[in-house]
């Protein structure tokens, strides 16, 4: 086979994310109003005309039961092969056997559980007829190209025989492949440079942003319209119904959401349901969130709800969440989480008429034993769970 696989490799663990990937990957993280970043990873590999894709996760979550959905709904000529490791990135015999066993001539690298829109087709055949080994390809972004965001294309025997040097020499490294590509580079290989989008989430502030601008900024929200390649298998198969009493004003809303409330400035994945009197303004609310009447968010990003419909509330009647104000930084994580901008985890369910203030986080399962006894959390606080949220 002539053609090339994808591997798409993950960041390496830290926590400057905080709740958002305690319990699922990068990969998982629901992005840009009705996506998720793997949405991004695989549109990347169909529109490059890669044969296939192969995805090392270092957390045990959905992303192979959602990936499954793509091949079940497929119409595409050519069978495009994705395939889940989960796997640590320092692995190298299980990266060494993956690779060994894949049916392709060449293999592209790069970190792909940050969103990007990446075109790799013509690189890819400027670089097959050229006969070399390997290439650098430093992505251009806002007119820059940087080391810091680059995609190695190489051929399967260099690649093999540099896994199996790094296993022969006992070679160690908090990520495996980012140690493979600097090896590849240090060997002399050539470079050139490619106009791309690429986000890396540093902070739960650039998730906050970042989602806005994949919404607002023109000429990426035409181009995901336009190609009509990337795809999101986050449950959809109604349109959202705007309810008499709702107000909607420069604002993303998702179709499977039912809105009787005030949203504006704001992002609404689908499954969302704001009920009468509730208003929501510059946050960001994630999939199947229940936000009760009356309810008042401000600057928040709400994680999504995996509980049964009848039993998710997330913001109860009457709560108030978040602030207006612009320059407050929370206080155990003032680096991720600033500007204001208040974090509530993964299925949380925020009681009637309790107050969260400006730069809370309120990690995932954590509010209900906090609130059974309080109904108040300052400017710049923290709940924390006591025993780690289990996988969902």
């Amino acid at each position: 086979m002539s053609g090339f696989t994808i591997i798409s490799y993950p960041t390496q663990t830290a926590d400057n994310l905080l709740s958002l990937t305690d319990t699922r990957s990068r990969y998982m993280l629901p992005i840009g109003g009705r996506f998720r970043v793997i949405d991004f990873t695989i549109r990347n590999s169909v529109s490059s005309n890669a044969d296939g894709t192969i995805i090392f996760n270092t957390h045990e979550d959905q992303l192979q039961s959602y990936l499954d959905e793509y091949a079940e709904e497929s119409t595409e000529k050519k069978e495009h092969k994705i395939t889940v490791h989960p796997s640590v990135t320092s692995d190298a015999e299980t990266i060494l056997e993956t690779i060994t066993n894949t049916e392709t001539s060449y293999f592209v690298l790069y970190n792909g559980d940050n969103p990007s829109i990446i075109n790799l087709s013509a690189v890819f055949e400027k670089f097959k007829s050229s006969k070399k080994k390997a290439l650098l390809i430093k992505l251009k972004i806002n007119e820059k190209a940087s080391m810091a965001y680059k995609v190695v294309i190489c051929d399967k025997k260099t690649l093999i025989a540099l896994i199996k040097k790094a296993i022969k020499e006992k070679s160690r490294s908090q990520n495996f492949f980012e140690m493979i590509i600097n090896s590849l580079i240090h060997t002399g290989i050539n470079s050139t440079i490619l106009d791309a989008y690429y986000w890396p989430i540093n902070s739960v502030t650039d998730y906050y942003a970042l989602n806005r601008e994949i919404i607002w900024n023109k000429e990426i929200s035409e181009i995901l319209t336009r190609e009509k390649i990337i795809k999101s298998k986050i449950k959809s198969d109604r349109f959202a119904l705007l309810d008499e009493k709702c107000a909607v004003k420069n604002s993303f809303i998702s179709d499977y959401c039912y809105i009787n409330g005030k949203v504006e400035n704001s992002v609404i994945f689908p499954g969302v349901d704001i009920e009468e009197g509730a208003t929501v303004i510059d946050s960001i609310i994630l999939p199947f969130v229940k936000i009760g009447p009356g309810a008042r968010i401000i600057n928040t990003i709400i994680d999504e709800s995996t509980a049964p419909e009848e039993k998710r509330l997330n913001a109860g009647q009457n709560c108030r969440i978040g602030s207006d104000e612009k320059l407050i930084k929370n206080n155990n994580f003032p680096a991720t989480l600033n500007s204001s901008i208040t974090l509530i985890g993964k299925n949380n369910y925020i009681k009637e008429s309790v107050f969260i203030g400006a730069a809370c986080y309120v990690a995932s399962e954590a509010a209900e034993d906090y609130f059974n006894e309080k109904t108040r959390l300052n400017d710049g606080d923290c709940i924390f769970r006591k025993e780690p949220p289990a996988d969902k």
